[in-house]
């Protein structure tokens, strides 16, 4: 590789790094908000059915993996 190529390669890999992160951080985050709807719409349907005591539990379940509790 040249001397004239390295910078130009350096920063490429640098953006391919600051995508690649922003990608993955895009995709952790969605799979959060899927699972906060998921046990949001478990919760619901549990108190529908008249399970109130469960559904608390898994609303706080949920408080207890965020650290919020």
């Amino acid at each position: 590789m040249t001397t004239l190529a390295l910078p130009f390669w350096n920063f490429t890999c640098k953006t391919c790094t600051i995508i690649r992160n922003s990608i993955i951080a895009f995709w952790v985050g969605m799979i959060a908000v899927g699972e906060t709807a998921g046990r949001a719409r478990a919760a619901r349907e549990l108190t529908r059915l008249g399970y109130h005591s469960e559904a608390k539990a898994v609303m706080l379940e949920l408080k207890k993996i965020r650290g919020e509790l």
